[in-house]
């Protein structure tokens, strides 16, 4: 796997919360036309060990997994409609398709880390902020201390942890 977003959508009580798992796999080729669902012969590319964990984690936590999606062509599809529309394009602060992968890749990958200092007890949720100043300097090590879109990088950390992201404005470096 090259890289991994989680993100998880809270919703009203009508519609069921929705998790992401959205990972870059190398090995599996982007279909020659794409289209938001992925088609059979796409999926039947990832490597079932990938598909057995996730199945597994799904009826483990009752989960309902859903369908497998094409979650680059779906953020970029959304972002053309928008501006075709005439739509102010603001989700992600107009960040493009391959920004929001990066960010979004990159918070994932220290959400993990987070949590796994969290388990193995190297670290607590006690101090919020403390622990945003920490997620910030981390995200700044890894996309620059004047990169543009630092708050959303801080949303991806934040979502997979359940941790409130409205910390990162109580700090006063953005």
């Amino acid at each position: 796997m090259k890289g991994a977003i989680l993100t998880y959508h809270f919703n009203d009580p009508s519609n069921p919360d929705v998790l992401y798992v959205c990972l870059n796999i190398p090995a599996v080729k982007t279909p020659h036309e794409r289209s938001v669902q992925l088609p059979e012969k796409t999926v039947s590319q990832i490597p079932s060990e990938i598909i057995n964990k996730i199945t597994q984690l799904c009826k483990e936590h009752q989960i309902e997994l859903g369908v497998i999606i094409d979650y680059e062509f779906d953020v970029a599809s959304t972002r053309e409609r928008a501006i075709e529309a005439r739509e102010v394009w603001n989700y992600y602060r107009n960040a493009p398709t391959e920004e929001i992968i990066r960010f979004a890749s990159i918070g994932t990958k220290i959400a993990f880390n987070l949590i796994d200092m969290i388990e193995n007890r190297e670290i607590t949720l006690t101090n919020p902020e403390k622990l945003a100043g920490d997620i910030l300097s981390r995200l700044k090590e890894e996309l620059g201390d004047n990169y543009f879109w630092l708050r959303e990088a801080f949303h991806f950390v934040c979502n997979p942890m359940d941790f409130d992201d409205s910390y990162l404005w109580s700090l006063t470096v953005l």
